[in-house]
């Protein structure tokens, strides 16, 4: 066989140049943009150091959401060059710093009593977050911010927002800055104002969980009223807690809430998880018209919400010791059958003490399903694992009377100890 050096040119020079540019042609900026757009972060800015068209490049792609967590000094340079090197990441969530003694800048209105105890601490710009203007979703979790910082609620694209603990204040005013928000998760005690101010985002929002925990100020200064969300046409998860929100369950028509399958309201609301009646039969006709409600909407609504006798009420009285009082309802789902029972919570003496929770028979508010159904054997098995738990209030769809109450303990001592 001829060397390879000697053998023939099967085209001449000119040629030889034409397809050598033919095979492999320049991409622009954009164009290489667009193919960096499938990689991670870390590999574009790597990538990113190979030539200035691949620099700019980098500059203009629109980086994948992936989880970028900046909980480290070297993950925080890291955030700081690609402020301007990669400043199109999608999500991005700040957290504690893993090493002792580093804080990021105060912003306004801060708590001057942390300010001096954090006065020798290494202190970091927030504020570069800024930079990422093409950000979809945002956390802050244990973040070690001090005050208010409005430009952090300034993202056109924003989808989604995650809040938790920390000393950062902000009002809900400022979500007015996030105009496509969809998801707002908020467990802190930073946060102040009406929920009413969510209606900027009334077309958006799908998710929305306020919950105040460790308030700087220690009050819960979230309030307003509930039913003031109720003509979102998008809002699936509606969760408050602890917070100042009032309102009136019954109060939720056909027509409110249209998309709505979970709910959870503070005890403040009439009718919220935990609210407290004065009169039992006031509990009986609330459950009743609980259930036309529920049945308008997800079957999981209202499930493990539990309701509550007032100890101010005329018809409450104290126990026995043990067992504790059907003072408390709850709505009971067996199979596709829905009702009703009393329970009484035992109250825990001590770390070995986990006495059982007594309850009442079902009152149901649903037919049974019918015999020849195919969900019929299964609704019977569930049934008789639930009226296993019934023990001490056999009999009983409802509390007893004080009086039924002691001859039931006495009949209930003899059974047991032969007293």
């Amino acid at each position: 066989m001829m060397p390879h050096s000697k053998m023939p040119r099967l085209t001449g020079s000119n040629d030889d140049a034409e397809v050598s540019s033919d095979a492999r042609p320049i991409l622009s900026a954009d164009e290489f943009a667009c193919i960096l757009g499938f990689l991670p972060p870390k590999q574009i800015m790597c990538l990113r150091r190979v030539c200035k068209t691949w620099r700019e490049a980098a500059k203009k792609t629109i980086v994948p959401i992936v989880d970028f967590h900046v909980n480290s000094i070297d993950k925080y340079n890291a955030l700081n060059v690609m402020a301007t090197a990669m400043p199109n990441l999608q999500q991005i969530k700040i957290s504690y710093f893993k090493r002792a003694r580093h804080k990021y800048n105060d912003g306004e209105d801060p708590d001057e009593e942390q300010v001096a105890r954090t006065a020798n601490y290494s202190i970091h710009d927030i504020e570069i977050l800024s930079n990422f203007t093409k950000l979809r979703i945002l956390e802050f979790e244990c973040a070690p911010m001090n005050g208010r910082y409005p430009s952090l609620f300034e993202f056109s694209l924003l989808r989604k927002l995650n809040i938790w603990f920390g000393r950062m204040k902000w009002d809900l005013e400022m979500l007015e800055g996030l105009p496509l928000l969809e998801e707002l998760h908020v467990n802190s005690g930073g946060v102040a104002g009406n929920i009413n101010s969510l209606k900027a985002l009334k077309d958006t929002l799908t998710m929305v969980s306020i919950e105040c925990s460790n308030n700087v100020n220690g009050d819960f200064p979230v309030h307003g009223d509930f039913m003031d969300l109720a003509d979102f046409p998008h809002l699936k998860v509606l969760y408050l807690k602890n917070i100042a929100v009032k309102g009136n369950l019954l109060d939720i028509g056909e027509h409110h809430f249209p998309q709505l399958q979970s709910l959870s309201l503070p005890d403040q609301v009439y009718g919220g998880n935990g609210y407290k009646f004065q009169r039992i039969a006031e509990m009986t006709d609330f459950i009743h018209k609980v259930y036309h409600l529920k049945k308008r909407r997800s079957p999981k609504l209202l499930l493990h919400w539990t309701w509550h006798l007032s100890e101010d009420s005329p018809d409450w009285y104290r126990a026995m010791s043990y067992p504790q009082l059907p003072f408390s309802i709850e709505l009971v789902k067996v199979g596709s059958r829905l009702g009703y029972r009393w329970f009484g919570v035992y109250v825990v003496q001590s770390e070995n003490d986990d006495g059982p929770t007594q309850y009442c028979e079902i009152n149901w508010l649903d037919q049974e399903p019918e015999r020849e159904s195919s969900e019929y054997e299964v609704y019977l098995q569930k049934l008789e694992r639930i009226q296993r738990n019934i023990d001490f209030y056999k009999g009983y769809s409802q509390p007893p009377t004080q009086d039924e109450y002691r001859r039931r303990r006495v009949e209930f001592d003899r059974e047991i100890f032969g007293w």
